[in-house]
């Protein structure tokens, strides 16, 4: 603050004795809280002192220290003063009545006592002051009826203007402006700090101090709007060890709403309306809205802070209303510096900041009128600062109420389009759109990836169901490998005897153990290699080879040592002769094994190979004896 200006203001203070304190109609909480602060302090440096508003003081107020002494009217040169002194009567009531004659009766009737002569006295209204202070108002415009009715007191008197507003029209002989200020308290408790150190005297009390702080909290929000900094944060804690009460301002302000108060408020919310386009969102109080909720306009404050300003992406926010004196009010809101509200507000004939302005419509004109004027105001400042077209305008529109009654498919290949109700959430342009096209295109990608994963798992559950019977296949391979061993074993046999027939048997047998899996038991009972094998045969499903050699093997052992007769000395070595030398019949039979390759595995083609080989052993018999020679 210019020390400069402080000075001149301090000194205007001295030379003037009655002052007229002041503050704008519909006074809220910073007005009146400069106002009777500046009241208590200049009762303490002896001055007399006036506090006058246009209207009733607001209920959520009253809790205000010394609120009482705010007058609601200003007398007038031309009012005539009767004075009654009660210092010995007490007063029980005053009524009057008019005579035919035009004279008028005051009757004044004591509790107890008698009025005398002596206790009556009378003047002349006199509204002459030496210096009026305006407190938190743009221009005197704003001071409503009191401005009005005395308007020549307002060119005779010097006028000290104390604000924080920027669309302040400085009509003071001292204009002392802060726009960088939360609040015109905020102002006025720098030039009490001055005054202390002028007069060597301490003025901010706990009372005093409550008050300025009251200013702080309510036009910060409680210290959540944008216009809070440190200097009103530092002011706010030198007021706290001041004496402040902080807790008494927020029970009365923002945790005490009456019934009515709650209703109205209700009544709002539900007639809340969105233009995503232009980013707005305003709701209103017609005069049916109050008789509904049986509530006063005075109990619409906080609304538009409390509950309009939540709405997330909006630029503008807006409350019309009708007030109780038969006008439209309109408060706006900016959520973003980029938005000067107070500059629409100034346009329409009122003021304010850039983030909070708002202006009065007293020439009757209908409250629809002024909705769609205010509205059409705000649409053509942001259609010229965000550079939207009509024509873009109406498409999206048209666009918007077609998705919100019925929200059309995206087929492939055509461009995404986003549902009436995302359009109408949708306050960031573009960017938005942009992302809701991606979640789209998303949605589409995950639900191909499901259906591919779907197609995929029935081809899964087949293939288990294969692996489900694969174990019964190795199964017969091990059984076609437990007989292998019981064969092989007199191999080594036969060459220790040397005798010509094992090696027809070698060959053979390999043909032989798939035919005859279950009769080896019964042939090769005596000996005991056989048996630990035998457990393992019907362990595995041994009827997909069984059915073609069951009968053959039979005669096998029959037919068998009718051949070995001349060679007597292989078979008397081992019982093997029987099974080897009549291995060429079945051969005829094992063509049936490559039939049982119709079941899935085919290792048992392999055995089926030396198939062939069972005519080889006659033409190998004359060999046997070669071979044994060779030796």
């Amino acid at each position: 603050m210019d020390t400069k200006t402080t000075d001149q203001v301090l000194n205007l203070i001295d030379k003037s004795q009655n002052i007229l304190l002041l503050t704008h109609a519909k006074a809220d909480c910073d007005g009146l809280g400069a106002m009777l602060s500046s009241y208590l302090v200049l009762k303490e440096l002896g001055k007399n002192v006036t506090a006058v508003t246009n209207d009733p003081t607001p209920e959520n107020l009253a809790f205000l220290p010394s609120v009482n002494m705010v007058q609601n009217s200003l007398m007038s040169s031309k009012d005539f003063i009767i004075t009654l002194d009660l210092t010995n009567t007490a007063l029980s009531k005053i009524k009057y009545n008019l005579e035919e004659d035009n004279r008028v009766n005051i009757i004044i009737t004591p509790k107890g006592g008698v009025f005398t002569k002596e206790d009556v006295s009378f003047s002349q209204g006199n509204n002459k002051f030496d210096l009026i202070i305006i407190f938190d108002t743009g221009n005197l415009e704003h001071l409503g009826p009191i401005y009005d009715k005395n308007s020549e007191l307002f060119f005779e008197t010097p006028i000290i203007n104390i604000d924080h507003h920027a669309s302040n029209t400085d009509f003071g002989q001292v204009n002392i402006v802060d726009v960088v200020a939360a609040s015109t308290t905020e102002v006025l408790f720098e030039i009490f700090e001055a005054m202390e150190k002028k007069y060597d005297k301490k003025f901010v009390t706990k009372d005093i101090a409550t008050l300025l702080l009251a200013g702080i909290i309510t036009d910060t929000g409680s210290f959540q709007h944008a216009n809070t900094s440190p200097r009103s944060m530092e002011a706010s804690a030198r007021l706290l060890d001041l004496g402040g009460r902080q807790q008494e301002i927020i029970k009365n302000i923002y945790k005490t709403k009456k019934l009515s108060t709650l209703k109205l408020w209700g009544v709002v919310l539900s007639k809340v309306q969105v233009d995503p386009i232009y980013r707005m969102v305003w709701s209103t109080i017609s005069r049916e809205d109050l008789k509904e909720a049986n509530a006063s306009s005075e109990e619409s404050e906080g609304i538009i802070d409390d509950l309009l300003t939540n709405a997330p992406g909006a630029e503008v926010i807006m409350l019309i209303k009708y007030n109780d004196g038969n006008y439209i009010s309109v408060s706006m809101r900016s959520t973003t510096n980029s938005v000067d509200v107070g500059k629409i507000s100034a346009e329409m004939g009122g003021g304010g900041h850039v983030r909070a302005a708002g202006y009065k419509v007293r020439d009757g004109r209908p409250f629809d009128q002024v909705v769609s004027e205010i509205l059409e105001k705000v649409r053509q400042y942001q259609g010229e600062r965000l550079s939207i077209h009509p024509e873009d305008v109406v498409g999206t529109r048209d666009l918007a109420s077609e998705s919100e009654d019925k929200p059309q498919p995206r087929d492939k290949g055509t461009t995404p389009q986003r549902s009436g109700k995302t359009t109408y959430l949708d306050f960031e342009g573009e960017k938005e759109r942009k992302v809701g096209m991606r979640d789209l295109a998303s949605k589409d990608e995950k639900e191909e990836k499901e259906g591919k994963k779907k197609r995929k798992r029935k081809p899964r559950t087949r293939k288990r169901t294969v692996k489900e019977k694969a174990p019964e296949k190795p199964k017969t391979v091990e059984a076609a490998a437990t007989p292998a061993p019981v064969v092989e074993k007199p191999k080594p046999v036969a060459e220790a005897p040397v005798a010509p027939a094992p090696e027809t048997v070698a060959p053979t047998p390999a043909v032989e153990p798939p035919i005859t899996p279950e009769p080896a038991p019964e042939a090769m009972t005596p000996q005991p290699e056989t048996a630990p094998p035998v457990p393992e045969a019907p362990v595995v499903p041994q009827p997909e080879v069984t059915p073609p050699t069951p009968e053959p093997v039979t005669p096998q052992p029959e037919v068998a040592p009718a051949p070995m007769t001349p060679q007597e000395s292989a078979p008397s070595a081992t019982p093997q002769p029987e099974v080897a030398p009549e291995p060429a019949p079945p051969t005829p039979a094992q063509p049936e094994a490559p039939a049982a390759p119709a079941t899935p595995p085919q290792p048992e083609t392999p055995p089926a190979t030396p198939t062939p080989e069972p005519p080889k052993p006659e033409a190998e018999q004359p060999n046997v004896p070669d071979w044994l020679k060779s030796e």
